[in-house]
Formats: structure tokens, sequence, C-alpha cells
């Protein structure tokens, strides 16, 4: 499976925000920072975020972006419903055009296992998970 680089960006700065201390607002330039995300870039993905009502903005002092949800309820597949990437897209490994289930492609089987994999996966998996492991892969400071 391919992500988008917008997809990828989404996944990584949602991971962050959910290693910080619970309710604690992140400034964007903070997480441009540490996501190495072009500021131009991130903004346009925390809008989507905002939109999708997986985060808040909060502005002035003192001011930035938090979770709108618990981690427990925001899903690696709302993160990537936010930034309109598809789990279940029909795009053809080998590039065909007209690839189905009547017109398949040589690998459309395998293909098709591969995507359906992963959307479980995107919609079984939370935050939650990310800040379990965190222990494990060191806490990013912010």
């Amino acid at each position: 499976m391919k992500l988008t680089q917008t997809a990828e960006y989404a996944l990584r700065v949602m991971a962050i925000i959910a290693s910080l201390e619970p309710g604690k607002p992140v400034r964007a330039m903070d997480l441009t920072d540490k996501t190495g995300i072009p500021p131009h870039y991130l903004s346009k993905i925390m809008r989507r975020l905002v939109a999708a009502g997986l985060l808040k903005s909060q502005k002035g002092r003192g001011g930035g972006f938090v979770l709108a949800r618990p981690l427990s309820e925001i899903f690696f597949s709302d993160i990537l419903k936010a930034v309109n990437y598809n789990t279940e897209a029909a795009v053809c490994v080998f590039g065909w055009e007209e690839c189905s289930e009547e017109n398949p492609c040589p690998l459309h089987f395998f293909w098709r296992d591969v995507k359906n994999y992963f959307s479980q996966w995107a919609e079984k998996h939370t935050l939650k998970e990310v800040k379990e492991v965190l222990p494990e892969v060191g806490n990013p400071q912010v």
C-alpha cells in the first residue's frame, strides 16, 4: 500500500499530538519542527483534521491544537478519511485502467487482499495504541 504524502503527514502529526500531555495545546510551529512537515503543508493538513472533528484549534496566547476526542476514539481510518485518503481505492497495481473482479490483472486478487488488510488495520487501530507504545520507542518532546 502506498500512502500519499498528505496521508503520511496526517498520521505523523496525529501520532505526535497523541504523545503529548492530554489537553495541552501544541503550536503549529512546534509541530513543524518535530515532524519535518513544511509549514504551509502542515496548515492545510491541520485545517482538514479540525474540519473532521479530530482536532480543536485554540487561538491566542497559549493556543494551539488539541485532540477533539479521546485517543481511544480516533482510529487511523478517521485520520486518513480526514485527508481524503481512500483505503479501499480501486487502483490497479499493474496500472490498468480496467481492472476488476471480471477483468483482473495478473496481480489483482493478491493486491485486493493487501488493500483489504490495510482497510481492516486502519479501522481497528487507534491513537491510544500509539500512546501505549511510546515508552518503547521514546516519547518525543515538543
